[in-house]
């Protein structure tokens, strides 16, 4: 008896040992799917929640960037719940798998929740299984079967092949080389996120040439960097076994997140090429003249106080200009419109040089109206005081009062009343004729001064040394001579030691011309042909244009047949 229990006790024991030992590895690998499961619910679980909170709450679909970049999670959240779902259908009853199942369910329903708002369509219901009908009793065949026909062998079914596992869970290097991988990946989906909104805010514009041109430069580099990164990321996956968990998922991100970039690429990439060539300063041949022209008119507009006291004529001309030089000012700032939009530098200088032009012109034009209203009550003060200075000098005989005092004196009311015919045309032409009739009263009083003026004229002051001198004069003895063609020249005198410049803008027949000349005064003394103790003292004006090769010309202050004052004339003695 002893000798039989031995042998069943080691059968026996041999029994549960195998047992034991073909039991561990089926609960280590359902352990390791509800593993897979948890995994690829996590991932998927990151992005459905960021994609709920995101829309949610919404009962339309979204639009615009929110849309895109929703899809794009919710597209990546899906290849993970379709692993999952895999793993979870071939689950055998074991630890966790009633969580995982639950967890995969829960999973499953937000993503049909959230892909039926993007769609603007319900998720569609799950197929419920048809009812199986109740089956019917197949009858006993009447006739038995005969005692002579054997039953049927049972054939037994082929067992089925061993199914290989979908996946393998990685092990070092590989799972290394897959995180860093990854991180690089999300990078890449950001930085694509962030082109993606980028261009969903441009490419609605009607206008595509609003769009910045540092937003599509940007755009481009974010986007070269960005491919940049994906090669990086394409790499990694070379590196590690396509069948990896998680690897074929994250290859699905790659690919999704690529198609975007593109999309991105090819709409950014011409557009900057556009903008390129509009913000391109050589675009624009005629812009630093444009803006030079620009500070140049509005400084005949600055300080205007001054303008109108001690610059009377740059004054006139400046008002009489006005409207043109607002309206150059609205044509320059149209034609570089773009580069003004654009906030290039060259933009910034049109923008800024056309406000202030319009600033000082407004100041200018309220001073000028203030001007036009003080200056026919002044001018008709400074010839009453012309009229008493005259009459005190012929009272007492002052002959140096009409070459001196009283000259200076009218020009100042000439100065003041050729600004208010501009300002004013109809009280300069009313102050005009008091002016008018003051000249005429001068003259008679001066006239009967003549002798002692003549007398008392000296020769004018000779102050003048440049190295052109000489060609100066030439120039106005040859002006003076298509005045009088033969006359005898007994001296010449420069009074300036230097000559005038002057640089405007000139508006005429509705084309601007910059003015740049300079003036020198000569006074040609020629001969009194009707008293030979006499001589005539001929101002000749030289103008030198500095834009015609610094050309000069003679232009006498009066004519051969004008009536010329005492103030012309002096003794021939007094010529050394």
């Amino acid at each position: 008896m002893a000798s039989l229990f031995s042998p069943l006790r080691a059968l026996l024991f041999l029994f549960l040992i195998g047992s034991l030992t073909a039991a561990a590895p089926a609960r280590s690998a359902s352990l390791g799917d509800v593993e897979g499961v948890n995994s690829a619910l996590k991932r998927a679980e990151a992005n459905l929640q960021l994609v709920d909170g995101s829309i949610g709450h919404l009962t339309a679909p979204p639009k615009g960037s929110a849309a895109k970049l929703s899809r794009m999670r919710l597209d990546m959240a899906h290849a993970d719940v379709e692993v999952a779902g895999k793993l979870v259908a071939a689950l055998k009853d074991g630890v966790g798998v009633t969580e995982a199942k639950a967890r995969f369910a829960a999973a499953e329903a937000l993503y049909e929740k959230l892909d039926g708002i993007l769609t603007g369509a319900p998720p569609a219901p799950k197929p419920q299984p048809k009812p199986q009908p109740t089956p019917v009793p197949t009858p006993a065949p009447k006739d038995p079967p005969k005692p002579d026909q054997p039953a049927p062998v049972p054939v037994p079914a082929p067992a089925p092949a061993p199914t290989p596992p979908a996946t393998v869970k990685l092990g070092y290097p590989h799972a290394d080389t897959f995180k860093n991988t990854l991180f690089t990946l999300n990078r890449v989906e950001q930085d694509t996120a962030k082109l993606a909104a980028s261009m969903a805010e441009c490419r609605p514009l009607e206008d595509q040439l609003s769009v910045s041109h540092r937003v599509t430069g940007a755009a481009l580099e974010l986007g070269k960097e960005t491919l940049r990164q994906a090669g990086f990321v394409q790499a990694g996956f070379e590196k590690i076994p396509a069948n990896g968990e998680g690897v074929a998922e994250a290859k699905k991100r790659l690919a999704t997140a690529r198609e975007s970039l593109n999309s991105c690429m090819a709409y950014f990439q011409p557009l900057n090429e556009k903008l390129a060539q509009l913000v391109d300063p050589t675009a624009y041949p005629s812009l630093q003249t444009d803006l030079e022209r620009l500070r140049d008119l509005s400084s005949a507009y600055r300080d205007p106080a001054m303008q109108f006291r001690q610059n009377r004529a740059a004054a006139a001309d400046a008002f009489q200009q006005s409207d043109a030089a607002l309206a150059e000012c609205k044509r320059i700032e149209a034609a570089y419109a773009r580069l003004v939009q654009q906030d290039t530098p060259e933009g910034r200088a049109v923008k800024s040089s056309c406000e202030n032009l319009e600033e000082a012109r407004a100041a200018f034009l309220t001073g000028a109206a203030e001007v036009s209203r003080a200056l026919p009550a002044e001018i008709e003060k400074d010839i009453a005081e012309v009229e008493r200075v005259a009459g005190e000098a012929v009272a007492n005989q002052k002959p140096m009062w009409f070459t001196g005092g009283i000259p200076q004196q009218v020009g100042f009311i000439d100065d003041k009343l050729s600004l208010l015919m501009a300002l004013d045309p109809v009280k300069g032409a009313e102050t005009l004729a008091h002016v008018e009739a003051l000249k005429a009263g001068l003259a008679k009083q001066a006239d009967s001064l003549k002798e002692l003026i003549i007398r008392e004229n000296p020769l004018p002051a000779d102050g003048y040394r440049g190295a052109d001198r000489d060609a100066v004069v030439a120039i106005a003895t040859d002006g003076w001579k298509h005045q009088q063609s033969d006359f005898e020249l007994l001296a010449v005198r420069i009074p300036s030691d230097t000559w005038k410049r002057v640089t405007k803008w000139e508006y005429s027949n509705g084309t601007w011309y910059f003015v740049d000349v300079s003036w020198l005064q000569v006074r040609l003394i020629v001969a009194d042909e009707d008293n030979p103790a006499q001589a005539i003292d001929r101002p000749v004006n030289v103008r030198m244009d500095h834009q015609n090769g610094d050309k000069m010309i003679g232009v006498p202050l009066w004519g051969f047949g004008d009536a010329l004052q005492p103030s012309s004339y002096l003794l021939r003695t007094k010529i050394r």
